[in-house]
């Protein structure tokens, strides 16, 4: 389902923290901007873009956790689950895709390996530029290492498998980190074609070679 993005206003953003643990920062209120809920195969993407009128009280981190409550134009409430920030400029965004599997499935048919991948193996889905790759620390630590930026690729899906895994093939960028086949929890944060703004978290580094492939592997 193509995402249509919805006015919205009166927009509070608030860092995201384990829900157990009663903490709460707000990061902007009062902002205006759109939010989108989309679907493609069996993923359910976010996107929340918001303008420059917000009132910033503490400071965004791209790829940290963040979740927002607002009204749409006719004063329907709303909460998102929470994000990534893709972005930390004047109008940030904020975006995550999420899994609508929950159950086991034999589709781990990729090798797992450091060298060169074949594109004919996967199908493109779409054109991707200002592709970031960063691995995400295991909990409980907080941060991550930053392995590709700058990047050009596509999101990518597997030709086989029930269902078809998805990910995003890499076939340029700048290479700041040791990307190594087998790594794990990667996320990957992008542009598509139309300039919004694509994110994927979870991904498996099936490839390290040139293209590098990253794909959402299930248990």
């Amino acid at each position: 389902m193509q995402a249509i993005p919805v006015k919205v206003k009166n927009v509070t953003v608030y860092a995201y923290f384990n829900p157990i643990e009663p903490l709460e920062e707000v990061i902007i209120t009062g902002a205006t901007g759109t939010y989108s809920v989309g679907t493609l195969m069996t993923n359910i993407f976010y996107n929340l873009d918001l303008n420059a009128d917000g009132k910033r009280h503490n400071p965004l981190n791209v790829h940290g956790k963040y979740y927002a409550t607002g009204e749409t134009s006719d004063g329907t409430k709303f909460t998102t689950p929470w994000m990534y920030c893709l972005e930390n400029d004047a109008t940030p965004t904020f975006g995550r895709t999420v899994s609508m599997l929950h159950s086991k499935h034999d589709i781990q048919n990729a090798t797992i390996n450091s060298a060169e991948a074949d594109p004919s193996d996967y199908i493109t889905l779409g054109p991707l530029t200002d592709i970031t790759v960063s691995q995400l620390f295991p909990a409980p630590e907080i941060g991550q290492l930053l392995l590709i930026e700058n990047g050009k690729g596509n999101i990518i899906g597997t030709r086989i498998g029930t269902p078809h895994l998805m990910g995003v093939q890499v076939d340029s960028g700048d290479r700041v980190g040791r990307l190594v086949g087998g790594m794990k929890n990667i996320i990957i944060t992008a542009k598509t074609k139309d300039g919004k703004p694509f994110s994927q978290i979870g991904l498996t580094t099936i490839s390290a070679g040139k293209p590098a492939i990253f794909l959402r592997l299930f248990p």
